[in-house]
This record gives structure tokens, sequence and C-alpha cells, in this order.
């Protein structure tokens, strides 16, 4: 039987950085998905059960039982991804964070920007964008360069990279449903699920809202994973393979249609992005987009084009079934 490995991103970044540097585990900044309320932004509790479900805890695997540090960000779920609430609270925290600062439970990464700490964020569903947005506004010849005031410069700068599971790097056909904008019978259904608020109109997978016409290439790596576990109902009103809400088009950051039909075997490589560079394919999992927050599907992970995963040393063909029961949460802790 062939050994399947992932390449740990901590090897990686030793390999870019020279192989002489000496780095400890990176603090995880955990930026959660949209929200119905501003239950989030308000309450720390709400911030942190984002990534819990019963006993089933995100945050817990993805640190390693909590050997980890990290710090958990809340924001307002309800505004779209770039408003000050969204992107600017983001960039806020993720400064706060890297300073040293608890976070409102009172988790605080051990090192701090200025003694040499390391910092990974780790987003899910409209996390992804908001940091499209922040990454890639951290310059001041990109197009919302520090928008609203936000420090994205200097969040941009302190973190080493994403991780975004499901994210909507180019919108959800889900919300393009609920905002009326798919075939009849999807659109009376996602009625029933939720309402066309501010965020889920910035969520569609319409042009006119796409974060890659707001912001440049990322600043810094942005790593991609999703869900293939389709929703009976909701997963027939989206293309190729996605999670019940964000469709693999959007969940690996492709360039081209937002509705391209892909799978694990065909999803876009890393050179065929929404931006020219900054994505990087990691893995698919047998989750759907709840699973991937709450690490509650222990199940299927595949190796997808230029994923992550080498099997007797050289890449897993895509496809690949390279784990048989693992969380997101769990790949995540594999990878520092």
């Amino acid at each position: 039987m062939r050994s399947m490995i992932v390449v740990r991103l901590f090897t990686f970044l030793s390999l870019l950085f020279g192989a002489t540097a000496a780095y400890a585990a990176p603090c995880l900044i955990f930026v959660h998905g949209k929200q119905t309320d501003t239950n989030t932004y308000t309450n720390y509790t709400s911030a942190r059960n984002y990534w819990v479900n019963g006993s089933n805890d995100f945050i817990r695997t993805a640190t390693k039982n909590f050997a980890t540090p990290y710090y958990v960000v809340g924001y307002n779920g309800t505004r779209r991804y770039n408003d000050a609430q969204a992107a600017g609270e983001v960039a806020r925290e993720i400064v706060a964070a890297t300073n040293g600062t608890a976070d409102a439970g009172g988790h605080r990464c051990a090192l701090t920007y200025a003694q040499g700490g390391t910092f990974w964020v780790v987003a899910h569903s409209m996390g992804g964008a908001v940091m499209d947005f922040i990454l890639g506004n951290n310059d001041a010849t990109d197009p919302n360069f520090n928008f609203g005031g936000a420090p994205f410069d200097t969040a941009s700068a302190r973190i080493s990279l994403a991780i975004t599971t499901g994210g909507t790097h180019r919108g959800s056909q889900g919300a393009d449903a609920v905002c009326g904008q798919l075939n009849g019978v999807c659109n009376v259904i996602a009625s029933f699920i939720q309402s066309c608020d501010d965020a889920t109109y910035w969520l569609r997978s319409g042009e006119d809202v796409q974060v890659k016409n707001f912001a440049n290439a990322p600043a810094k790596l942005v790593y991609l994973t999703g869900g293939f576990e389709a929703i009976f109902g909701s997963s027939v009103c989206l293309s190729g393979e996605d999670d019940g809400v964000v469709q693999y088009a959007s969940i690996f950051a492709c360039n081209g249609s937002t509705g391209s039909s892909y799978d694990n075997s065909n999803v876009c490589r890393n050179n065929a992005k929404q931006e020219t560079s900054g994505f990087r394919n990691l893995d698919g999992a047998h989750e759907n987009h709840d699973d991937e927050r709450n690490d509650s599907d222990s199940d299927q992970r595949r190796q997808v084009p230029d994923g992550i995963w080498t099997c007797s040393g050289a890449p897993c063909a895509a496809n690949t079934t390279v784990q048989s029961s693992m969380t997101t949460g769990r790949f995540v802790s594999t990878l520092y």
C-alpha cells in the first residue's frame, strides 16, 4: 500500500525563509463565516461556539488539544465582506492578536510579532472573502488600500499564510438562490432558509460583487480546502462538487465561470486562480459546509490537482483517497 503523507506548510515556510531559521508552532487565528445575526460580533461565546458542535470542537482539534496558542476573531457576519465591521474588524483583531492582546475569552498568542511569533489565519466560508479583501489591499497600489482606515497593511505583513475551508472566494450559488437569482425551485427552497441580507447579497457569484474586482493578488499565500459532501435538496442547485452551500469553483478560487462544474479530479490548478498568484490547493474533504468548521464528520479526504498529499514520494493522483477518516480540524493540525 502506498504511503500517503501531507506536505507540512511549516516545512514549506522553513524552506521559503531559510533552512537555518527556527520557527515555533504558529499561533492560529480563527475567522468565522457569515452570520444571520450580530452575536459573534458582540458576544465571545457565540464566536467561539461557531467552531463547536456538541462535544466536537474544531479549535481543540486544530490546536492539538489546545497545546498550540490561538485567538478567536469575532466580526459582524451580517455585513458585506469589505465592511468596517467585517474586513476592518478582522484586520484590527489580527493586529491585536499579533501584539499579544488576548481575545475576549482570554486566549492569546504565546509570542508577539515583535518577539518573532508566527501567525496563521484559519478562515471558514465568508471568512475566505474577508481575507482575500484584506490581503489584496495591503499595499498603496491596491484598489482599496487600508479601506476605511483599517490596518490591512499591518495585518497582512504579520501573518505567514491563510488556510480557508469552504471559502466563498468566488461567491456562493447558494447565496444566488437566497437572493432569487437561480431557477424558480432553487429560489423558493432557499427563501425558507434565510433572507438576502447585506452579507448574502455580497456573497453572490455575480461578477458585480466578486472580491477579485476590489482587491489584487493576496500578499500572503491562501491555502484552499473544502467539502464535497453534497446536501440533498440544496446541492441540486449548485454546479459540480460542493459542500451544500459553496461550489468548488469558489472554494478553490478558480478563474473563469463561477458555475463551472469541477470535482476532485479536475478542479482548477494553482495557475488558474482568480488572481495571477497567491492561491494554493490543499485537498477535498467529504464534509458539508457545517462539518468543515465544527469537526463533527471524520471522513474521507481526497487529493485534488496540485494538492498537498504525496504517495510514495510523489504527488498523489487527483481524486486519490488519501485519508479514510480525518476532519478538517485534524488536517489543519498536521500542517505544522
